[in-house]
């Protein structure tokens, strides 16, 4: 899917860089101190231009299109631990040695991961309704993950009438306890996403590796210990995906960890309430990491 969506100009820019010969899309905004987010399973790197264009003020904020979702082109493995691998090796072709990571869902994942591979080698994490912190987990994605319905739903959306709205309607219904405060602009760049059946098929390869009968797979749980970094979980207490409990159990195993839930939100939480996670997330990324320009003020 090569069509790459409007981004506002002057604000957030697009980019592309050749990760050993995948083509590769991010948009970037702002200067400073390195942030790197990481969406979750489908989406594309818009689901984070609230959060980019908030964090440019102060940071280089980076949110890349994970490989086979969006406009990056697919790799063979979809794994978590995988693509971690790949973000090291698009850091590196981008000259970012040392970042912070704002990961949600399939994203905060891969974050979890990134840490473990390269420990001490990022500033800060923000989890936000990470995957992998226990088995719970929406029936619905059982049922989609180890049945037939996912084969259906990647052959049948793209050639339905309305099909990739329905399934973005779908997807912002269970999401988001606010639905109305979803952009257009995000709803139709996920649409465009969910047209493409290499898209579709990529999220349900990750999702079978991802989810089995049981719930979730990769658990990351009882590796949070080995976390050096500082931990920032953050959870909308309305999510039906993925339960927020799971967030407590989380910060339990941080050595580093804070806790942010968020009332009247759900697994869409940094959409539906963009100000109020900056309002959480800016002054983390400075005490714990420091943005460039508050280091320059410091005596």
């Amino acid at each position: 899917m090569k069509n790459a969506t409007t981004v506002r100009e002057g604000t957030v820019k697009e980019r592309w860089v050749d990760v050993n010969g995948v083509a590769t899309r991010y948009l970037e905004a702002g200067e400073g101190d390195p942030v790197l987010l990481l969406p979750g399973e489908g989406s594309v790197a818009e689901q984070r231009s609230g959060t980019l264009e908030g964090l440019a003020g102060s940071h280089r904020a980076i949110a890349l299109d994970l490989p086979g979702y969006g406009y990056t082109d697919p790799t063979g493995d979809g794994s978590p631990a995988a693509l971690a691998t790949f973000v090291w090796r698009f850091a590196r072709e981008i000259n970012v040695d040392t970042f912070a990571v704002i990961g949600h869902s399939l994203g905060g994942a891969v974050a979890v991961h990134l840490a473990l591979q390269r420990p001490g080698a990022l500033s800060s994490l923000v989890l936000v309704s990470p995957a992998g912190m226990g088995r719970a987990i929406n029936p619905g994605m059982v049922v989609q993950a180890v049945t037939p319905l996912g084969d259906l739903t990647k052959l049948l959306v793209p050639v339905m009438p309305f099909g990739p709205r329905l399934l973005v309607a779908s997807l912002v219904a269970l999401g988001a306890r606010r639905p109305w405060r979803i952009t257009g602009p995000w709803r139709s760049s996920q649409v465009k996403a969910a047209s493409s059946p290499e898209a579709l098929a990529t999220a349900l390869r990750s999702q079978r590796l991802s989810v089995g009968l049981l719930g979730q797979r990769d658990l990351l749980l009882g590796r949070l210990p080995e976390l050096p970094v500082p931990v920032l979980v953050v959870w909308g207490v309305q999510d039906v995906l993925v339960p927020f409990w799971q967030a407590v159990g989380a910060r339990r195993k941080l050595s580093r960890g804070e806790l942010r839930l968020f009332p009247c939100s759900g697994h869409l939480l940094p959409l539906e309430a963009t100000d109020r996670f900056l309002g959480v997330v800016r002054p983390f990324l400075s005490r714990v990491g420091g943005s460039t320009a508050e280091r320059t003020h410091r005596p």
